[in-house]
């Protein structure tokens, strides 16, 4: 017993320490211009026109349809995952969506 307590007296501060440190959640690193950047290197114009046509088509069936520039890209990265499920978005034109969004996107 007398042992337990020392290596809780011990460990106590280290564990208090670590709990106490800032953590990163995602790509914390890229910046939302990096990532604009990566997606117009990715995806051609063509693209991310074909990225609306699926947009216009899939989400206005069930609502009304949000400019890209409403949400910032956190906001659209919260929201297109959740989004493009319900739709039944294969992969690709998620992708083509999400392309087409982050361009047009709020940068702030």
């Amino acid at each position: 017993m007398k042992k337990t307590l020392i290596l809780i007296a011990l460990c106590l501060p280290a564990l208090l320490l670590t709990q106490c440190a800032p953590k990163t959640v995602g790509k914390s690193s890229v910046t939302v211009v990096d990532e604009v950047a990566e997606m117009n290197k990715k995806y051609t114009d063509a693209q991310r026109a074909d990225g609306k046509a699926v947009y216009t088509g899939y989400c206005e069936k069930c609502h009304q349809l949000y400019q890209p520039s409403e949400f910032t890209v956190k906001e659209w990265d919260r929201i297109l995952p959740k989004m493009c499920k319900k739709a039944e978005l294969n992969p690709q034109d998620a992708g083509l969506v999400r392309a087409w969004v982050i361009a047009n996107a709020k940068h702030n």
